[in-house]
């Protein structure tokens, strides 16, 4: 990976070289006497400037048939070879000179730049020190401690390699076509990505797998209309709950989208969206919407690709070559407002450098992004890094995932599972793949995994008939009372999914209208659980007699005083009896059978009436409370098991009029 491409140098070389031969080299010019050779030299120039390789390697033949010591033919030979891959003839070449003259320092800054794109990290140190040894000018030592910079990485890199099995993601997956840019949702359940077909118009469509009970990926089948359509759409981003879509596409007809709002960019007048730009869909039961485009904010006059939505579905981030960026394509991030996404923010220098940063990911555990550079300490091309997200809001500096992930050639498109120990990406250069570009899986090393995370998803349904409703969920960081991510569930299915970290304790608040809402709670930090919580929430409408159980009121033992984490769900209570003004509401505390009935007694008295207090202080009419002690007599559960007795001790509220 160089810090400067070198790919094309050799005509801007040349006139330096040539020129200043005569002084480096004390036993003659490095052109020819022979007006043949200089003929046949002057031709592979012209063939080589226009990318035909073949014929100007056949013309440098030619030349140095005439002239089998031409130094300048032996350097294009050494750099058409190199061009073309064949880096052992391309040694020979440069050995060639050497042999007549080891006094030509440009010749070591070029050898070790071949040396480098063969993998010869050894070879390519040793040539570029020599050359740095020489003293050059500004501009090519410049050069060359760039490249020694990712010689010297690469060579301990490959000394010290990476756990790296990678597997081809199968037949229902990959085809003979390419298949790239993959996205999978936080439960595993679905799988999508970008397939290309090729033809005399190659098209691109996303394609969806869906996972098996025997854990294998079942037979793609194309997402359809109106997200995939006659043009191309690509490098797919979908939700962690599998809601919604984000992607990218070119020059997208307006009669395929909906309209963006806010015009500008010199949108008007067109009938198309000119240039690359984001996207999104969402998920209507089982039927995607029309695509969206995302906007004058977030999409420029320029490139815009590769979007990777954070977890609570509030941060976009995104590849752009913007103006006000570092280098050529940055990455990017903008947040949501409550009516679009905002002005964007560039990354910054620990992540972004003076050459592109693309294709990013953002882990659910909205803290480690994975990326491509190409201008960073690497093994070559484009390779895979990660940056963390640190305690003061900032991106540590970018770590190289390591040799062998990461190659000679172009690494692009990493993708973390939501448990972090597998990753995805995609290749072309392997030759257990079935077709062009292939999706890989492999066990991403510990040191380079995210956080551990776990998720609920959960099934609402109508308590009387069992039917799936649309309603809002909300999850809660009882800690600081914070929200942490709002969603609605899917209309046909009544599902949702929320990423839970670990080491956090969560509320769930579960509500529609004409209904009781409902609690749930999630105690990682107890538990250090990272499994998934699968849960069915019955929503019982609004009668009198029905209860709730308060799931997130807490004591501590043998004690009334409310606990401070109990505010949050308190004040949702609070909100729940504002907006059903005319309700009343019996506050019931109950116990386990541990202990003295008694005792029991008065403390689950004690405690409804704590909680009574709490709302009359935020402002409650006690007219429309009352409460309650039940003590053990009226358990839910068995009082055998500890389960059991936790389930047993709660409080309640219970509609008692309307």
């Amino acid at each position: 990976m160089h810090m400067l491409k070198l790919k094309g140098t050799w005509l801007l070389f040349l006139l330096i070289f040539i020129s200043s031969c005569a002084v480096s080299q004390p036993t003659g010019d490095t052109d020819t006497k022979s007006k043949k050779a200089r003929e046949a030299f002057n031709q592979a120039l012209y063939y080589y400037n226009i990318r035909e390789t073949a014929e100007a390697l056949e013309s440098i033949e030619t030349a140095l048939k005439k002239d089998p010591l031409y130094i300048d033919a032996l350097m294009l030979k050494a750099d058409i070879l190199k061009t073309l891959r064949r880096y052992e003839e391309s040694q020979g070449a440069y050995d060639a000179i050497l042999v007549q003259d080891k006094n030509l320092p440009e010749v070591y800054l070029y050898m070790g730049e071949m040396q480098f794109a063969a993998g010869w990290y050894d070879k390519s140190v040793a040539s570029l020190e020599s050359f740095l040894a020489t003293k050059p000018g500004e501009s090519k030592q410049l050069l060359a401690e760039g490249i020694l910079v990712n010689a010297r990485f690469a060579k301990n890199a490959v000394a010290n390699p990476v756990p790296f099995n990678p597997l081809n993601m199968g037949t229902n997956i990959n085809s003979k076509n390419s298949e790239y840019f993959p996205g999978i949702t936080a439960d595993g359940e679905f799988f999508i990505y970008t397939r290309r077909i090729d033809g005399p118009i190659p098209q691109e469509d996303f394609y969806i797998s869906r996972l098996q009970p025997d854990s294998t990926w079942g037979p793609s089948y194309p997402l359809g209309p109106p997200v995939n359509t006659e043009e191309n759409e690509g490098s797919v981003s979908i939700s962690t709950d599998g809601q919604f879509i984000f992607f990218a596409a070119c020059n997208r007809a307006k009669t395929n989208v909906q309209p963006s709002g806010g015009g500008g960019l010199g949108y008007e007048g067109f009938d198309f969206y000119p240039g690359c730009d984001l996207y999104f869909s969402k998920l209507n039961g089982d039927k995607w919407s029309k695509p969206r485009h995302l906007g004058p904010v977030v999409n420029s006059r320029e490139w815009e690709s590769t979007p990777s939505l954070s977890f609570d579905g509030m941060v976009i981030y995104f590849a752009s070559t913007r103006p006000g960026g570092l280098g050529g394509s940055d990455i990017w991030k903008s947040y949501w407002t409550g009516k679009g996404f905002g002005e964007p923010i560039n990354l910054g220098p620990t992540v972004n450098t003076t050459g592109n940063e693309q294709t990013p990911f953002i882990h659910p555990d909205n803290q480690t992004l994975y990326f491509s550079s190409n201008a960073r300490p690497g093994m070559g091309g484009f390779d895979f890094y990660y940056s963390r997200l640190n305690d003061s809001g900032n991106w540590d500096e970018a770590v190289n995932l390591g040799y062998p992930i990461n190659t000679l050639g172009d690494e692009k498109g990493l993708l973390v599972n939501r448990s972090g120990n597998v990753a995805y990406f995609s290749s072309d250069d392997r030759v257990e793949g079935l077709g062009g570009v292939d999706i890989y899986q492999f066990e991403l090393y510990p040191g380079a995994r995210p956080q551990v995370l776990s998720y609920v998803k959960a099934i609402v349904v109508d308590d009387e008939t069992g039917l799936p409703l649309t309603a809002s969920a909300e999850l809660l960081d009882l800690a600081s009372g914070a929200s942490v991510i709002t969603t609605t569930t899917n209309a046909l299915t009544g599902s949702f999914l929320i990423v839970l970290k670990a080491n956090s304790n969560y509320a769930l608040n579960v509500n529609k209208e004409g209904y009781l809402f409902h609690s749930e709670n999630f105690a990682l930090t107890q538990s250090g659980e990272t499994n998934p919580f699968l849960i069915e929430v019955r929503l019982k409408k609004l009668k009198v007699n029905e209860k709730v159980v308060l799931k997130n009121v807490f004591y501590d033992v043998d004690s009334y005083a409310l606990k401070p984490e109990s505010k949050v769900e308190l004040d949702k209570l609070v909100q729940y009896l504002n907006t059903q003004k005319t309700v009343k509401i019996e506050i019931g505390g109950h116990t386990d059978n541990t202990g003295n009935p008694s005792a029991n007694q008065i403390l689950s008295e004690n405690r409804a009436k704590s909680v009574l207090a709490y709302l009359i202080e935020m402002g409650i009419d006690p007219k429309r409370l009352s409460y309650k002690g039940y003590g053990a007599t009226s358990p839910v559960d068995t009082n055998e098991t500890e389960e059991g007795r936790k389930n047993n001790r709660r409080t309640e509220y219970r509609i008692i009029a309307l």
